[in-house]
């Protein structure tokens, strides 16, 4: 039996995303489940309810997909399909910020961006089978975007339009297929699955499984399973508030060669009233790389070196309950108000440009820690972090992984250039993929394909960068796949997913950093100004490195 990622990992991003798919992938899930529709202008998007008013928080009337065109779903009419995502009920929780907006995901791009390698659920929605014609193109558009990838052997579809399902199997004969209607009884369930020339059936969890038995429904489809000699067999999901199962369940239906698959709404640990779920047992078995709580006094040379991102002295790096990058009071050079002389100005700006040229800003200070042993294959890092004050602009902190190895153990503050290494500079390094808790505008992923400062890109901010003292970031690796996420009380007491990435330019055995910074930046409300340089001490605490048991990428 494997395990479906139900919509993807819906619990830690918005459902149906890139996103939610590929946190699930990097997390350890066998399957990732999405829906598909049919928009007015026939193009295929990557949704689950007929209208958009679940997520995108509208009220009545109704707004139906198959009613919009793409540009009208995704550009014009202003929807922002995370509106609703709030998974732990946080009162005021926003994913994005009120001036961004979440876009439905465009199917065969999404196809283009999830891994081969992994098996995909696939319901075409009876939403966009409302009609025949409708139907006869959205079968033949689905199936075209399949064949054309070569993606046939990849993925199991099914349907509560059984029509839908005999017509896909005419454009693509042998694709494997489930019956689907949670309408029906089980008995009708069981005819369905008799009469129709499918593999499998997609029915309740709760309908097979009762008080640790098995039940008379499952013993029939059990039967039918063995007589027929199903391709797939049953795939389960668990209807319920929070969309999971136990251990306890998984443990059982597990012994049961006609479950293909159990679905979850997370892979991850998540909380909600009390109660707590945590599928990683056997979603992802994994074993401690590193566990070190960073509270001792003394550096651990076998594993970690501690750096500057600048050579001066506004910045201190130590260990003491902690790894605490201690940003000074500024009192350095400044950018001089516009001079009245022109040559004056002309000095000022070739002063202030030598600075950038030679990258020697004063007012630019950080460092943190490095990890100097190579993490090899998939992973999953976690790291605390503390703030003395809130983060401002002109302030991050970041925990990434990189092709390089961090330079030599520094104990005291940094003299010379010599002193420094970019590996110890959030965002330095090229290439690279971190998460990081940005300026007071939020979380995000970060990363860079190439070898300049330059080339660096940047996820949206999540959440409220504004108020946390403290939080927890989360850095995923399976294959080139990466997934970043933070947690931080009371906004998210359960993983938020900021953003994915595919970086190919990433060695297999690459180097993770937990560092902070400061600069100076100009102001965005006054061209022409800069805002304070101002003090923080950053600390970072508790830092685990797991990885999967026989290396399972």
């Amino acid at each position: 039996m494997i395990i479906a990622a139900h919509r993807g990992n819906r619990l830690n991003a918005p459902e149906n995303t890139i996103t939610a798919l590929i946190s699930a992938y990097t997390s350890g899930a066998d399957v990732l489940e999405f829906d598909v529709q049919l928009t007015r202008d026939h193009q295929l998007v990557v949704a689950h309810d007929g209208t958009v008013n679940r997520l995108c928080g509208l009220g009545a009337p109704d707004v139906f997909i198959r009613d919009r065109s793409l540009h009208e779903l995704r550009w014009s009419d202003g929807l922002d399909f995370s509106n609703s995502f709030n998974p732990s009920n946080v009162l005021g929780y926003r994913y994005l910020s009120t001036n961004r907006r979440g876009q439905v995901e465009i199917f065969p791009a999404l196809l283009d961006r999830l891994p081969r390698d992994i098996e995909k659920l696939i319901e075409l929605k009876h939403d966009s089978s409302n009609t025949p014609e409708n139907r006869d193109v959205f079968v033949r558009l689905f199936a075209a975007e399949i064949l054309n990838r070569g993606m046939q052997d990849e993925v199991v579809v099914y349907s509560k339009d059984h029509l839908s399902l005999r017509l896909l199997r005419g454009h693509i004969p042998g694709i494997r297929t489930a019956a689907f209607d949670w309408e029906l009884s089980p008995d009708e369930q069981i005819a369905l699955l008799e009469s129709e020339d499918v593999d499998g059936l997609v029915t309740d969890l709760d309908s097979v499984l009762v008080e640790g038995s098995i039940t008379d429904f499952g013993l029939q489809l059990r039967e039918a399973y063995e007589r027929k000699n199903l391709r797939v067999g049953v795939i389960l999901y668990p209807y319920r508030k929070c969309g999971t199962f136990s251990l306890e369940e998984y443990d059982i239906l597990s012994r049961e060669s006609f479950i293909w698959s159990v679905s979850t709404d997370t892979t991850l640990q998540f909380s909600r009233n009390g109660t707590e779920f945590d599928l990683s047992p056997v979603v992802n078995p994994s074993y401690i790389w590193l566990n070190d709580d960073l509270m001792s006094d003394d550096v651990d040379r076998d594993w970690f070196s501690l750096g500057y991102a600048k050579a001066n002295q506004w910045c201190y790096v130590y260990k003491d309950q902690g790894v605490h990058i201690q940003l000074d009071d500024y009192d350095g050079y400044m950018p001089p108000a516009t001079a009245n002389d022109p040559l004056e100005r002309r000095l000022d700006s070739l002063e202030f440009r030598m600075l950038y040229a030679e990258k020697s800003w004063p007012f630019y200070s950080g460092g943190g820690l490095g990890i100097i042993r190579p993490i090899e294959g998939d992973f999953t890092a976690i790291v605390d972090y503390e703030l003395e004050k809130p983060l401002s602009q002109a302030q991050t902190l970041e925990m990434a992984v990189t092709n390089v190895d961090p330079a030599n153990h520094r104990g005291s503050r940094p003299e010379r250039a010599g002193h420094a290494d970019a590996f110890f500079d959030p965002h330095g390094c090229p290439p690279y993929v971190g998460v990081e808790h940005d300026e007071n505008d939020g979380y995000r992923i970060n990363w860079n394909f190439g070898s300049a400062y330059d080339n660096n890109q940047y996820g949206p901010p999540i959440g409220n960068g504004a108020i946390p003292m403290k939080g927890t970031l989360r850095l995923e690796r399976r294959g080139n796949y990466f997934s970043a996420y933070y947690k931080t009380e009371p906004q998210a007491p359960n993983w938020i997913c900021v953003g994915v990435v595919k970086n190919q330019t990433l060695n297999k055995a690459i180097y993770l950093r937990c560092v902070a910074k400061r600069w100076l930046q100009e102001s965005e409300e006054n061209p022409g100004s800069y805002y304070p340089v101002l003090a923080n001490k950053i600390t970072f605490k508790n830092l685990k490195i797991t990885k999967p048991i026989g290396n399972k990428a």
